[in-house]
C-alpha cells in the first residue's frame, strides 16, 4: 500500500510538473499589444508639471522619496492623481494591507476612466489568482503576470518540472501615471516596505522623477507589458470569481487597520504635482535608463549589470555602494581590490547576518569578506536595531528590526544609481533588473554626505585583526566603540543555517 501511494504521488507531481502554458488561441482572446499613453497637453496634470519643467525644460527633476510611509503616500496620491493611465510594474505585490490599499486605489482610478496597466512577476503571487482576475474583469484594468507557473495550483511540482525557466524572474520595479511623472526604486509593494508591519521594515530608496526620463521608463513598461512572458491573468486562471466578494475584502482591510498615519502622510502628498513649493525639493538632473531584456542574457544596449559595470570602471575617486544582496563572486571582489589600489575610496554597505532577511545570501557573501577588506575596501554590515530618521508606523510604533533594502551605487559624489539591482549572481544572470542613472553632483553629494555620517553608528565596521582574522566595529556617539570577534547580535541559529547553506554549491542562485 505504501508503495502504491508513492507511485501515485510521483505520477501525480509528473502531471502537475508537465503543465502545460495556455494556448495560442486563449492568450491571443485576452491579449493585445498597446502601448504607454502620451500626456494630453491639455490635461492639469501636464500642466502642473510643465509648470515645474519650466526650472530646467531639458532635465530630469527628481524627489527623493527615503522614508517607507512617505514613499507609500507618494505612490498612492499619484494614483489619485492620474487622469489618463497608470502603468505599474512589480516583483512583488503582497495581499498585506498596503498591497490592498494600492490595489484599491488602482481600481478607483479605473472606475473614474483612467487606462491601468498592472503587470506583476508571478513568483509570489500564490493565493492572489481571484483577487487579479477579478480586477483584471473591470474596464480600464488589464493585468499580467510575468514568466507564469501555468499549474496555479500546485506550484513546487511545476518549479520541478520547469525549473530552467521558472528560475528566472522580473526583479523591476516602477509606478507611472499619465506619462509624466514615474517612481523608480527598491520597493516592492508589501507592509515591511512602507513601514506598516511591527516585524521588519526595510531601509530603502525611491526616486520620484518627472521630465525625459519618464518616456524611457514608458518605453521600458511597454517592452516587457508586451513580450511572451507576458500573460493575461485570465488567460491562467479559467475560474468564475465572485468580483463582488474580492472587492469587499479590500475594504475590510482598510476597516481593519488603524492607517491614521498613512492618511495624514497622504495628504502631504495629495497636492505633489500641483504644490508650487515642489520645486524646492527638486533636483535636475541628465538622466537615463538601464534595463534588462525580458529574456535575460539578450545582448541589449540598456543592460543593468555591463552598464553599471562600465561606470564602475571609470570611476576617478571614490565608489558608495549599498547593496541588501551583495556576493561579488571572485571577479567582482577582484575589480574592487583593482579599483581600491589604484587609490578610489570605496565603501560597500549591505546587510549584517542579524540584519538580513536571507540567511543563504549571506553565507555567498560571507566567503569575500577578508578579501575586500584585505583589499582596502570599507565594509560595512547594517545593524539590526539600525534607527531610521523619520521612521512612522501604520501602529504607532517602529519595527523591532531593520533590515537593508536599498539598492543604490554613488560614483564620484556626481553619478548615481537607483533601482532594483543588487551586487549578487542572481540580479547579474538570472532576474531582469533596471534603474535611473543620474548625473546629479548636489544629490549624489548629499546622499554620500549622509550615508558616511551615518555609517559607524548604523552599522558595524569590519576590520582584521593582527591575527588576519575579522573583527566588527560598533561605534557609539556618547561612548567607546565595541569590537566584536564573531557576527554580533546574530543567533545561533542564524549562524548556524548561514554556515550550513554556505557548504551548499548554490552561489550561481544567490
Amino acid at each position: 500500500m505504501t508503495l502504491r501511494l508513492l507511485i501515485i504521488l510521483l505520477l501525480s507531481l509528473g502531471l502537475i510538473s508537465c503543465a502545460q502554458r495556455p494556448s495560442s488561441e486563449l492568450l491571443a482572446q485576452f491579449k493585445q499589444p498597446s502601448s504607454y499613453l502620451v500626456a494630453d497637453p491639455s490635461s492639469n496634470n501636464y500642466q502642473d508639471v510643465q509648470r515645474l519643467r519650466d526650472f530646467q525644460p531639458e532635465r530630469t527633476g527628481v524627489l527623493v522619496l527615503s522614508d517607507g510611509l512617505g514613499a507609500f503616500a507618494a505612490r498612492i496620491a499619484l494614483i489619485d492623481k492620474a487622469s489618463q493611465s497608470i502603468d505599474a510594474q512589480y516583483y512583488m505585490l503582497k495581499g498585506d494591507l498596503t498591497g490592498d490599499i494600492f490595489l484599491a486605489r488602482l481600481l478607483k482610478a479605473a472606475h473614474r476612466g483612467v487606462r491601468v496597466r498592472l503587470l506583476i512577476d508571478d513568483i509570489n503571487t500564490a493565493s492572489m489568482d481571484d483577487k487579479l482576475k477579478a480586477l483584471a474583469m473591470q474596464p480600464n484594468i488589464e493585468l499580467r503576470v510575468f514568466n507564469p507557473f501555468y499549474q496555479r495550483g500546485f506550484r513546487g511540482g511545476n518549479m520541478l518540472g520547469d525549473f530552467g525557466r521558472l528560475n528566472k524572474r522580473m526583479h523591476n520595479k516602477s509606478l507611472t501615471i499619465d506619462g509624466l511623472a514615474t517612481v523608480v526604486g527598491g520597493r516592492n509593494i508589501g507592509d515591511e516596505y512602507f513601514a506598516a508591519t511591527e516585524e521588519v521594515n526595510f531601509s530603502d530608496f525611491d526616486a520620484l522623477a518627472i521630465g525625459p526620463v519618464v518616456e524611457k521608463v514608458s518605453q521600458a513598461f511597454d517592452l516587457y507589458w508586451n513580450s511572451e512572458q507576458s500573460y493575461p491573468i485570465e488567460a491562467l486562471n479559467s475560474k468564475d470569481v465572485d468580483s463582488h466578494a474580492e472587492f469587499l475584502k479590500l475594504e475590510q482591510q482598510l476597516y481593519q487597520n488603524d492607517v491614521k498615519s498613512f492618511i495624514q502622510a497622504h495628504q502631504r502628498y495629495a497636492q505633489l504635482l500641483t504644490d508650487k513649493r515642489m520645486a524646492d525639493f527638486l533636483y535636475w538632473c541628465d538622466g537615463d535608463v538601464l534595463v534588462d531584456h525580458p529574456v535575460k542574457g539578450t545582448d541589449y544596449p540598456q543592460d543593468v549589470s555591463h552598464n553599471l559595470a562600465k561606470l564602475l570602471t571609470h570611476a576617478e575617486q571614490s565608489i558608495l555602494l549599498s547593496s541588501p544582496y551583495f556576493v561579488p563572486g571572485e571577479a567582482g571582489t577582484d575589480a574592487l581590490v583593482a579599483l581600491a589600489d589604484k587609490g578610489i575610496d570605496i565603501s560597500v554597505l549591505t546587510n549584517s547576518l542579524a540584519a538580513t532577511d536571507v540567511a543563504a545570501v549571506h553565507a555567498g557573501y560571507k566567503k569575500y569578506r577578508k578579501r575586500l577588506v584585505e583589499g582596502n575596501v570599507f565594509l560595512y554590515e547594517l545593524k539590526p536595531n539600525a534607527k531610521q530618521k523619520q521612521r512612522l508606523a501604520f501602529f504607532g510604533k517602529s519595527a523591532s528590526r531593520a533590515s537593508l533594502h536599498s539598492k543604490v551605487f554613488v560614483i564620484d559624489e556626481e553619478t548615481l544609481f537607483v533601482g532594483s539591482f543588487n551586487w549578487d549572481p542572481r540580479s547579474i544572470s538570472l532576474n531582469t533588473e533596471m534603474g535611473l542613472v543620474l548625473t546629479c553632483p548636489d544629490l549624489s553629494k548629499e546622499i554620500a554626505h549622509k550615508v558616511k555620517m551615518n555609517l559607524p553608528y548604523k552599522s558595524y565596521q569590519l576590520s582584521l585583526d593582527s591575527n588576519n582574522d575579522l573583527l566588527w566595529t560598533e561605534a557609539y556617539r556618547d561612548k567607546p566603540a565595541s569590537i566584536y570577534d564573531s557576527e554580533p547580535q546574530a543567533s545561533i541559529w542564524r549562524r548556524f543555517q548561514s554556515w550550513i547553506v554556505g557548504l551548499l554549491p548554490i552561489e550561481s542562485q544567490l
